[in-house]
C-alpha cells in the first residue's frame, strides 16, 4: 500500500499543543482526572491514573475500547461547538454531567482542543482535552428540577437561544450555538443580530413585534445563507432571569424537507385538481356530441326493428345495435358520473313522489333492449319517497343492465319493490355468476371488478356511484352474493316524512 503524507496544517491548527510523550508524561502526574476525547472516532484515547479511576478502566486500553458516541444530539452539538470555538487555542471552563457507572456525576472541567499528530498518539486528527474536577459537584435537593431543565434544554434537539428586544444574543442551546457556527453568524454589538438571521428580515421583524405585543408569534422563515433551509420559528415574551428585562425566547427547528415536500404535494394536487377539471369539462362537452349521434342511431334502429319481422335476420342486427347504443350510452353516463362525483359536483333535485313508475320505466327500456330476456317484477302500491329521477333512474337502469350482463340467457331476473320498516326497499335479484366472498368488500370502488368477471365488458365504475347517489338520498345499497349462484343487490330509500 502505498502511503498518502496529511496536507499540512492551517496556521491554526499548526498552533495547537501536540501530544507527545514529554506533554503526556506531565499530564499523568496530575492526581485529578485528565483524559483525551478523539471528536472523529469518538473514543477516548488517552487516560491518566485520576481518569482511569473517574471512568472505572483497569487501563487506558480497556477505555479506548469503549463507545463514546453521543447519544443525544446537545452532546454531539456541544462537542461540535467546542471543536469550532477551540479550533485557534485556548481553553474554557464548562460545567458537564457524566456517567462513568451509569449515575450522573456533574464536574467543573477545564476544556482544550490539541493536535493527535505527534507521539504516542499518532492519528492526524484534533481531540478535547478534558481536565476535570476532583470532586463531584452536589446541588441542593431544592435545585433538581432547575438542573433538569438546564440538561433538558442543553439535550434538547430544538434550537433555542435568548435574545433581546433589539437583537441581542443573550444565550444559545448547544443546537442554536451550532447553528450560528454554520452561518457565521457573531454577537456583533448594537447590531440587530436577530434580524441578519432570516433572508426576510421584514418578515422576521413582523414575527418579532407581534410576539412582544401579544406574548408569542411564530412562522415558516427561510434562513439567511446561501443553501436553502426553512425554519420553523417560534417567538415567546418573557423577562431576562439576569436583568429583568423584557427579551424573547427563541426556538427554531429545521423543516427544509417538510416544507419541500409540501410544497411538491400542494403543486402536484393543484395539477391534479387542473387535469381533473379539464377531464371533466372534456367529457361534458364531448357527452353531447356522444348522446346526440347515438340517440339518432338508436331511434333509427328502433323505427327499422318495427318495420321488419322479428323472426327476420335484420331484427336481429339491430337488437345488437341498440345493445351496443346502450353499453356506450351507459359508459358516458358512469364515466360523467364519476367526474362529478370526484369534483363534488353532483346536481341533486330531489322531490317527494311515488318512485313506483320510475321502477317500471326502468324495467320496460331493459326489456326493450332484451326482450328474451327474463324479467319479473313486483312492484305493488309504494310510499312516497324523497328522489331525485335522473340519478335514481341512473342507479336502477344500473342495477339491472348488470343483472342481465353477468346472468346467463336463460337466467331468471326479479325485481320487488316493497316497503319495510321505515325504508323503501327495491331489491334485483339475478341467477348470475355471483361474487367471490373476498371480493365484496371493494365491490363498490371506484374502477374496481370482480375477479370473476374481468371476461365481461364493464368499466367498474357504476357501483361506486350506485352508493354515491344513494347517499345523497340518505338511503343504502347492500349486496347479497354467492358466487356461481347469483346476487340481489337492494336499494334502501327512507320513507318520506308528513
Amino acid at each position: 500500500m502505498s502511503s498518502h503524507p496529511l496536507p499540512a496544517p492551517s496556521p491554526a491548527v499548526a498552533g495547537l499543543p501536540r501530544c507527545d510523550g514529554n506533554a503526556l508524561a506531565l499530564l499523568a502526574r496530575i492526581d485529578r482526572p485528565v483524559w483525551i476525547y478523539d471528536f472523529d472516532a469518538h473514543r477516548i484515547v488517552w487516560a491518566n491514573a485520576g481518569a482511569l479511576r473517574f471512568w472505572q478502566a483497569g487501563d487506558v486500553a480497556e477505555l479506548q475500547r469503549r463507545d463514546f458516541v453521543p447519544t443525544a444530539l446537545g452532546t454531539a452539538d456541544r462537542l461540535a461547538n467546542l471543536r469550532h470555538a477551540l479550533a485557534e487555542g485556548g481553553s474554557v471552563r464548562e460545567r458537564w454531567t457524566f456517567y462513568p457507572n451509569g449515575q450522573p456525576s456533574q464536574r467543573e472541567c477545564r476544556m482544550s482542543v490539541v493536535r493527535l499528530d505527534h507521539g504516542p498518539i499518532d492519528t492526524g486528527r484534533l481531540a478535547l482535552m478534558v481536565e476535570a474536577g476532583d470532586e463531584p459537584i452536589e446541588a441542593p435537593d431544592a435545585q433538581a428540577y432547575e438542573r433538569r431543565a438546564i440538561e433538558a434544554v442543553r439535550q434538547s434537539p430544538l434550537m433555542i437561544s435568548l435574545v433581546t428586544d433589539g437583537g441581542h444574543w443573550l444565550m444559545h442551546n448547544p443546537a442554536a450555538e451550532a447553528l450560528m457556527n454554520r452561518l457565521g453568524a457573531p454577537n456583533i454589538p448594537h447590531f440587530d443580530n436577530f434580524l441578519a438571521l432570516f433572508a426576510d428580515p421584514e418578515q422576521a421583524a413582523t414575527i418579532r413585534t407581534a410576539a412582544l405585543e401579544a406574548g408569542s408569534a411564530g412562522a415558516t422563515l427561510r434562513m439567511a445563507g446561501e443553501g436553502y433551509r426553512m425554519h420553523e420559528v417560534m417567538l415567546r415574551r418573557l423577562a431576562d432571569p439576569v436583568t429583568g428585562r423584557i427579551s424573547l425566547m427563541l426556538s427554531q427547528q429545521d423543516v427544509t424537507r417538510a416544507y419541500r415536500l409540501e410544497r411538491r404535494l400542494q403543486k402536484a394536487l393543484a395539477r391534479e385538481k387542473g387535469i381533473a377539471e379539464t377531464e371533466r369539462q372534456f367529457l361534458l362537452m364531448t357527452s353531447h356530441d356522444f348522446r346526440t349521434p347515438l340517440s339518432i342511431i338508436d331511434a333509427a334502429a328502433r323505427r327499422i326493428g318495427k318495420l321488419v319481422p322479428d323472426n327476420d335476420g335484420v331484427a336481429d342486427r339491430v337488437r345488437v345495435v341498440r345493445e351496443a347504443v346502450h353499453r356506450m350510452s351507459e359508459a358516458v353516463d358512469n364515466t360523467l358520473a364519476t367526474a362529478s362525483i370526484a369534483e363534488g359536483k353532483v346536481t341533486f333535485l330531489p322531490h317527494k313522489g311515488d318512485i313506483g313508475p320510475l321502477i317500471a320505466r326502468c324495467i320496460a327500456n331493459q326489456q326493450t333492449l332484451h326482450p328474451a330476456r327474463r324479467i319479473e317484477a313486483e312492484i305493488g302500491v309504494l310510499p312516497q319517497v324523497s328522489f331525485d329521477p335522473a340519478l335514481s333512474e341512473q342507479v336502477i337502469e344500473n342495477l339491472l343492465t348488470n343483472a342481465i350482463k353477468y346472468s346467463p340467457p336463460q337466467g331468471l331476473i326479479r325485481v320487488r319493490a316493497s316497503a319495510e320498516g321505515g325504508w323503501l326497499k327495491i331489491a334485483v335479484k339475478d341467477q348470475g355468476i355471483g361474487i367471490p366472498a373476498n371480493d365484496v368488500p371493494r365491490l363498490f370502488a371506484r374502477f374496481f371488478r370482480s375477479r370473476n368477471a374481468q371476461g365481461v365488458k364493464g368499466t367498474g365504475l357504476g357501483l361506486h356511484a350506485v352508493r354515491y347517489f344513494m347517499g345523497l338520498h340518505g338511503g343504502t345499497v347492500d349486496v347479497e352474493s354467492v358466487e356461481g349462484r347469483g346476487s340481489t343487490f337492494t336499494l334502501a330509500f327512507p320513507m318520506a316524512t308528513v
